[in-house]
């Protein structure tokens, strides 16, 4: 299955932690060194570190920046990364023994299904993030995140709200929302676009 960049800097991140390039109560390298160092921009850095702080690696801060709080939970990361690798490579064996035997092809064509169906929203709700911007004639603006119910009607998590460029990561269930705030939320590709209709 193939990551976007932004997954893939942080299992990288994840496993520098886990390796002891960074230490737990380390401050790592501000957004922008970061995005220079794997060439990306800070708005790709930024889903990699809500990943991070999602799963309780990295902890950000206003006026500190990105902390490490946890090796052992990097390294749990690391591990559910690995453990999706071999469900992959169990997909794979699956397919060839579909077409090794084509008696048993319905049955296992539909076991196929279900079992990729299963990886895929494993995987989506582990390292999907999307950034969604509230408009100006939102029916969302003035209204808190516990009112709008976005995690029972979407299923998405809100990680973090921008808003004139600083982020609040956790946001609490009355924090108000106002125009032209961006969320970032964490969930299935089907989550974010039940979110946008919500939010737009």
């Amino acid at each position: 299955m193939e990551h976007a960049r932004y997954q893939e800097i942080a299992i990288d991140i994840a496993h520098a932690i886990m390796m002891g390039e960074y230490h737990e109560g380390e401050k790592i390298h501000g957004r922008s060194t970061l995005a220079g160092r794997y060439n990306v921009s800070p708005e790709t850095i930024r889903r990699a570190i809500a990943i991070l702080q999602n799963v309780g690696v990295v902890v950000v801060s206003q006026g500190v920046g990105i902390t490490v709080t946890s090796k052992a939970l990097a390294e749990r990361f690391i591990k559910s990364f690995d453990q999706k690798g071999e469900i992959q490579i169990f997909l794979e064996d699956l397919k060839s023994l579909m077409d090794q035997r084509r008696e048993n092809d319905l049955k296992i064509e539909s076991h196929l299904n279900k079992l990729r169906g299963y990886a895929d929203r494993i995987m989506s709700r582990w390292l999907d993030v999307g950034e969604i911007e509230i408009g100006k004639a939102s029916p969302a603006i003035g209204k808190t995140l516990s009112e709008l119910k976005i995690r029972e009607r979407t299923g998405t998590t809100i990680i973090a709200v921008v808003r004139d460029g600083f982020e609040q990561f956790s946001p609490e269930a009355g924090f108000v929302l106002r125009a032209e705030d961006v969320l970032l939320a964490a969930g299935s590709s089907e989550g974010q676009e039940k979110l946008q209709q919500l939010i737009l």
